[in-house]
């Protein structure tokens, strides 16, 4: 199957099912962005499920030629139990890097065999919850995290199945915030130790089991080179494990970090493209020193369900600077989507309700309510909008919800997903009383003190 013939949505700003109707209302998934803001209201992260599958399908058809592979779902992208079991009907994997996100594939029905738990600080109970689940695959990041999960599997009576998370010293061309494969990176074993630590993985074989390596070089990534060059490090990290302990490691994790297109000026490589490229490496880094070839793993996140999201404002009040900006302020920013303000990135909008509306000559900025001179949302567009208007930004489905907070007091957003017409309400509205749930005041601050 040719690169050609399947369709890689993370190349694409907007999802697959973008439209425009006859009133000049932005469509997705068959349902008008109009109807779905008046129904469900504003700000409004919306998901097409036809464009999550679409990215799905590619990955895993990337990966076809390969003898044994498994795409695993990297849940911190959007963790919810509708996306968690739309994955794993997909027939995905699930990685996990907490105990709520552990919880949540649980109770999505994912078997324990087919989730994979990472994370640089594990405590002793989300330890203990992926031995007392079954065989939670336990990506150790450090040699103090293995001596804890060997004591603890010995205590529980388990034999916990893990893998190394190694440093590669390999970095992406993105923000420094996101690359997690260099050597100063708070993830990892470095290279230089990895020998001694699979050396106690190995004397602690009665309960613990070495399954294989894993390494994660970032976020974000657009090139194909760094991928290459990490199948090369592992290939021959598994060599020397070979030659050192006469092991044959039974599984490769190579983690994700395939980057989207958010503007004009991404370019990321289509995920069919990249699984394949992978793959076809695997075999030759690991063919060209004898190796039995392993399982293979990828854990993308982003590049499935980035592209399928879009978030729905509606804009407010609009003022003119003297420097010739207009900005327009809308009921949502830093709190439903904190990305510009931490990682400086950009985004692609539309008015949803005029797409092929006017064009400025003079920039506008779309700018959130929240009390930050950084809470920008789209800097230097050319939108044309004006009060009540509904401005739709792209590509807004990974690390979103997943990174929204209660900043200024407000609640999250409503999140739909539509797919053939249909759009069905996946996370509620957090509403204004729910924000109280968890205050305690003191007695005798009420004036109660006995």
């Amino acid at each position: 199957m040719g690169g050609a013939m399947v369709n890689s949505p993370n190349i694409q700003i907007q999802p697959a099912t973008v439209a425009i109707n006859d009133k000049g209302h932005l469509v997705i998934g068959g349902a008008d962005v109009v109807d779905l803001a008046e129904q469900f209201g504003t700000p409004l992260w919306l998901l097409d499920e036809a464009t999550i599958r679409q990215a799905t399908e590619a990955c895993i058809a990337g990966l076809a030629n390969y003898p044994n592979a498994k795409v695993l779902y990297a849940g911190k992208a959007f963790c919810c139990l509708a996306i968690c079991h739309l994955m794993r009907q997909l027939g995905l994997g699930m990685d996990v890097v907490s105990a709520g996100e552990l919880h949540t594939a649980i109770s999505a029905s994912f078997p324990a065999e087919n989730i994979y738990f990472h994370g640089n600080n594990k405590s002793e109970e989300e330890i203990i919850s992926a031995l007392t689940y079954g065989d939670v695959k336990i990506v150790v990041d450090s040699k103090s995290e293995l001596e804890m999960v060997a004591r603890l599997a010995e205590a529980f009576g388990r034999k916990a199945k893990i893998l190394l998370r190694i440093t590669p010293e390999v970095a992406p061309d993105t923000h420094h915030h996101i690359m997690t494969g260099h050597t100063e990176s708070k993830f990892g074993i470095h290279l230089s130790e990895l020998s001694a630590v699979c050396a106690i993985a190995y004397a602690q074989s009665h309960v613990v089991e070495l399954l294989g390596l894993h390494s994660h070089i970032g976020s974000q990534a657009q090139e194909l080179e760094p991928y290459m060059q990490i199948v090369e490090i592992m290939a021959e990290c598994y060599a020397d494990i070979k030659r050192t302990f006469d092991s044959d490691l039974e599984e490769l994790d190579l983690g994700g970090g395939l980057g989207i297109a958010y503007t004009r000026d991404d370019h990321p490589i289509p995920i069919f493209e990249w699984a394949e490229s992978i793959a076809n490496q695997v075999i030759t880094s690991f063919g060209n020193r004898d190796l039995k070839l392993p399982r293979l793993l990828l854990e993308p996140g982003r590049a499935l369900v980035g592209t399928a999201g879009i978030t729905v404002y509606r804009a407010g009040h609009i003022k003119r600077n003297p420097q010739g900006t207009t900005f327009v302020a809308v009921d949502g920013g830093m709190a439903d989507n904190p990305r510009p303000a931490m990682y400086e990135a950009k985004y692609s909008a539309c008015v949803a309700n005029r797409v092929k509306g006017p064009q400025s000559a003079e920039p506008t900025t779309i700018v959130g309510k929240y009390c930050e001179s950084g809470d920008i949302i789209v800097k230097d567009t050319n939108l044309v909008a004006r009060t009540g208007d509904l401005i739709a930004t792209f590509a807004t489905g990974a690390y979103n919800y997943s990174m929204a907070s209660n900043y200024n007091r407000t609640g999250r957003p409503a999140c739909v997903l539509v797919n053939e017409g249909k759009a069905e309400l996946i996370i509620d509205r957090e509403p204004i009383a729910d924000l109280l749930r968890y205050d305690r005041v003191p007695a005798r601050l009420l004036g109660k003190e006995t």
